[in-house]
This record gives C-alpha cells, sequence and structure tokens, in this order.
C-alpha cells in the first residue's frame, strides 16, 4: 500500500505533522534544522549546491534552492508510486506508507520527512501506532546510473546519498534503509540496502553543529 493514513512511531523521533512547504512556519523551521537533503552540503559533497550556498539560504530564512529535475513527467519522479509497489512486492515483510516532518526527540534541529516510511505488513492497528523499521528512498536521473556514481545493486551509493541516509537513520533512530536508484535511461532500478554507521553518524553530528554555530554566529555580527 503506498497511500495510508495509520498512525505511526519512530525508534528515535517525535512526529512534527504535515507542514506546508514554502509556508512562514515550515521555513522557520527549515533554516534553523538540518535535512538529509542539507548533509551532503554540510560535508561539502553535494553535487547540488555548496555549504556556503547553505549558509546564505539559511541565513536569509530557509529559502529552497532551485530544483535541477523538478517532480514533471520523464526523468522518473513520476515511477515512485510503481518503484514502492515493486520493493513491496520483493519484501512481503514490508507495508510501505507516506508520511511528512519528523525531528529526532534529542536533538529538535535534525529533522526528516522520508520518501516512504516501512513498518511490518502484520501490524495490528488495534495495538497502537506501528513502528517505522525502516525507510524507503527514491532517487532518480534521466542518465546512466553508472554516470552518477551509483555502484551494482547492493553495493555502493554516490558519497552525498550516504550522508543522506544516515542522517535519515539517525534521525528516525533505524537500523537500516533501503535506496532505489532509477535510471530512465534504459528503464533501470537499482536497489540499495544501508546500514546505520555510527562512526559516521558521529562525523555527521559534529560538521552539522558546526555549521549550526557559524550560522547563529553570522546573524549576531
Amino acid at each position: 500500500m503506498d497511500e495510508t493514513q495509520i498512525s505511526l512511531t519512530a525508534p528515535a523521533a517525535e512526529f512534527v505533522g504535515h507542514l506546508v512547504q514554502g509556508s512562514p512556519e515550515e521555513r522557520d523551521w527549515r533554516s534553523r534544522s538540518i535535512a538529509p537533503s542539507d548533509i551532503g552540503a554540510v560535508m561539502d559533497r553535494s553535487p547540488f549546491q555548496t555549504r556556503e550556498d547553505l549558509l546564505k539560504r539559511k541565513a536569509a530564512g530557509g529559502s529552497r534552492p532551485p530544483l535541477r529535475n523538478p517532480p514533471v513527467q520523464g526523468l522518473g519522479w513520476d515511477k515512485q508510486p510503481d518503484l514502492a509497489e515493486e520493493f513491496t512486492d520483493a519484501h512481503p515483510e514490508y507495508e510501505a506508507v507516506t508520511t511528512s516532518y519528523w525531528r529526532n526527540r534529542d536533538r529538535e534541529w535534525q529533522r526528516c520527512w522520508p520518501h516512504r516510511a516501512l513498518i511490518p505488513t502484520d501490524h495490528d492497528a488495534a495495538q497502537g501506532p506501528a513502528t517505522i523499521n525502516a525507510t524507503l528512498t527514491f532517487r532518480t536521473t534521466p542518465r546512466p546510473l553508472d554516470e552518477k556514481g551509483w555502484g551494482p545493486g547492493g553495493s555502493t551509493v554516490p558519497a552525498h546519498i550516504y550522508d543522506e541516509t544516515q542522517w535519515l537513520l539517525d534521525t528516525l533512530g533505524t537500523e537500516h534503509a533501503y535506496v532505489i536508484a532509477y535510471s530512465k535511461h534504459g528503464d533501470e532500478t537499482r536497489t540499495y540496502r544501508i546500514a546505520r554507521d555510527d562512526e559516521h553518524i558521529a562525523t555527521l553530528r559534529a560538521a552539522s553543529e558546526a555549521f549550526l554555530r557559524e550560522l547563529i554566529a553570522g546573524e549576531e555580527t
């Protein structure tokens, strides 16, 4: 199932809600937090934005960068529901459900919005909220996957994708995540299972805390 209203819980995060993207509330929160889409730039490993670009955007109120691959027909974004269904067909232990904003309970500046939350298919709603056991992220491109740094399915992913996935795992408190890379070129799909890497997560946390200190210091000068 792709769309659902199932109540969810996460090991280390709390549900924030369905903030309207671009609203003053959402922009204010985004300007003072670090999301998976930010962490690659924080680490200066993003192909889309530099660390300095991210600092400027956060200081300007969390404005979003222009999308290089906007969600339109032809680039693969429209494949997400089909890819989610193919994934759950191959992994019957999971149900893939949509959700919205979450933040870590210990670090309120650490946030995420998973593409899909994976919950046990045998969940009994009468027993309470379903626990997010893992997440499913989609990355789509019109170019061949090899050109974008994706290894064979189940192997290596681009460095910024690894950063994003570890940030997602740390925010929610989960132990592993799945990433599906889809190329419109040749209609190719590769799936990766990424385990939690606590040593790398410590590096990401430290870099994010330094980034936020720099952001605050810049506003006070």
